[in-house]
């Protein structure tokens, strides 16, 4: 429940992001280091932070202490951009934020690297699950689409994913090299991973170095198992990394080829609407 303060805060920050927001519409804000905008909404949740709003590059974006690195809400082209340090998304593309709208955007020869948990300014990652180096989110349906692509960039040093087209977002990925961590047991890290009835063409990309070596994972019944508390988990039900993952999805929906994917747990799987029903 809200208090009048919480209330009265409430509403300087809403109409802060607003701000933010239409005046990211006409030009790029990046703000001084050391600080980081806080948004009112995003599809992905309340009061995050940003480092940056609608910033096409080329240049580079150090997100350190923010939530994430470069906040888009418009249709636009970012290219050959550099974001590195944020705590939860490098790139964040958003249709269904505090103005929902239908927006197309491009990513070219950008680069993304320690997204994640970190200990002062040292990327260190942890077991939480956060940490996606870009993402496109249109919000829980029904909402407006974010579409585009990504092509010809790096992604890697992620905690949780390389990049992740959710909620009827329809991107396709191309040419593009995504790097995990390699064998690590606090975390399931996935390359790439379109969920949610996502749309799109995954093809050309090189996905690595994806591989949980841990032993926790979740029962049938949705209680966690193999963990230091809970007992063994039986055959089949410990999480596991994937190069390309296809999540409460219509796997027709996905083209893809012609991706090179090595060092991973699961070069590629498919969990769809009916398994989850």
């Amino acid at each position: 429940m809200f208090n009048d303060k919480n209330m009265k805060i409430f509403k300087v920050l809403l109409v802060l992001s607003v701000s933010i927001i239409a005046v990211g519409a006409v030009r790029a804000i990046v703000i001084p280091p050391g600080t980081c905008i806080t948004l009112a909404t995003t599809s992905r949740g309340m009061f995050l932070t940003t480092k940056a709003v609608n910033e096409p590059g080329p240049g580079t974006i150090d997100a350190t202490s923010c939530d994430i690195g470069d906040y888009i809400t418009t249709s636009m082209t970012v290219t050959s951009l550099t974001v590195h340090d944020a705590e939860k998304y490098g790139i964040f593309v958003d249709s269904g934020g505090m103005v929902p709208g239908a927006i197309t955007v491009t990513i070219s020869g950008a680069t993304v690297y320690n997204i994640g948990n970190h200990v002062g300014t040292s990327f260190m990652p942890d077991g939480s699950q956060r940490g996606i180096g870009i993402i496109y989110d249109s919000g829980t349906s029904p909402a407006p689409l974010a579409k585009g692509a990504i092509t010809s960039s790096n992604v890697y040093a992620y905690q949780k994913g390389g990049i992740v087209v959710n909620h009827n977002s329809n991107v396709n990925t191309t040419d593009t090299s995504v790097t995990g961590l390699g064998p690590v047991d606090f975390i399931a890290q996935n390359g790439i991973q379109y969920s949610r009835d996502a749309q799109g063409i995954i093809r050309g990309n090189t996905v690595s170095n994806n591989f949980y070596t841990g032993t926790a994972g979740l029962l049938a019944d949705g209680s966690s198992c193999g963990t230091s508390t809970t007992p063994p988990c039986p055959p089949g039900r410990r999480y596991f990394s994937t190069g390309i993952l296809l999540f409460d999805i219509d796997p027709s929906n996905i083209q893809r080829g012609q991706n090179d994917l090595s060092g991973n747990q699961r070069n590629f799987a498919v969990i769809t609407d009916a398994l989850l029903d």
